[in-house]
């Protein structure tokens, strides 16, 4: 799923290049971050892969996060929840948000109402908006590193999300899917998802995946981790599901 997010990564920077090139340019800075991160890039093989696992760090990004500086955890303001402020989210900062219970519910920020508790059986129902959020403070490219409180909450949590999903591969079965915010068939049909607007889904048990560039919409629910997976500074990854389990309207 990764390597997913590594191509279009490339076909974003090389976009960018083309358009906003000057003319007579002779070595293209674009390019050569594409060029970089093609080389990093090591495809599947058959019978098995070279990647790290799914959901899991690869060495680069264990070391990357055991070596982070230790930071204290940010304060709740008076009268806030403190959930989530303690969570190790790679490089990233978490900032205290204003989160509080009413009416069991969290109204996180006075924007965003997430309902559940986090549990198996009482999972956390969140929105796509809420999930969009991050983009704008988690920003690698820009140095921009901090996560809101109301995303860490969810970190290692379970988590009950709608949307449209597509399968990554061409199989009559798939333990894996991307769940997403707007439809896209994982190839000609719809809109690209963003790292912000999408959910890297590995399933409890593999389930049919029927027919190709099928739009469907279902119900994901399980333990969900904000993971950024950055190349060259550009993040092509951020949210994660395991253990998921989904009820699909087709």
């Amino acid at each position: 799923m990764k390597l997913f997010w590594a191509l279009l990564a490339i076909l974003l920077a090389a976009g960018a290049w083309i358009l906003l090139a000057p003319e007579g340019a002779d070595s293209p800075p674009a390019m050569d971050a594409v060029n970089t991160i093609g080389r990093s890039i090591d495809l599947p093989m058959r019978g098995g892969s070279t990647a790290a696992p799914r959901g899991t760090r690869s060495d680069t990004e264990t070391n990357a996060a055991a070596n982070a500086p230790a930071r204290e955890p940010d304060k709740a303001p008076e009268g806030g929840l403190s959930v989530g402020l303690d969570a190790r989210i790679n490089d990233a900062t978490v900032k205290a948000g204003m989160l509080k219970q009413e009416d069991g519910e969290i109204v996180a920020d006075g924007n965003f109402i997430i309902r559940g508790s986090g549990t198996k059986e009482d999972p956390y129902e969140v929105s796509w908006d809420l999930l969009q959020s991050s983009s704008n403070t988690y920003v690698p490219r820009l140095s921009e590193k901090i996560i809101p409180q109301r995303i860490a909450m969810l970190h290692d949590k379970w988590v009950t999300i709608a949307g449209y999903i597509a399968f990554p591969i061409v199989s009559t079965e798939s333990d894996e899917l991307l769940a997403m915010l707007n439809q896209w068939d994982g190839c000609c049909i719809g809109v690209p998802p963003s790292p912000y607007d999408a959910v890297e889904v590995k399933l409890r048990a593999p389930v049919e995946v029927g027919l190709k560039h099928q739009i469907r919409f279902a119900s994901i629910t399980g333990i969900f981790r904000v993971q950024p997976y950055v190349m060259e500074r550009w993040l092509v990854g951020l949210y994660l599901m395991d253990e998921a389990t989904l009820s699909q309207d087709m």
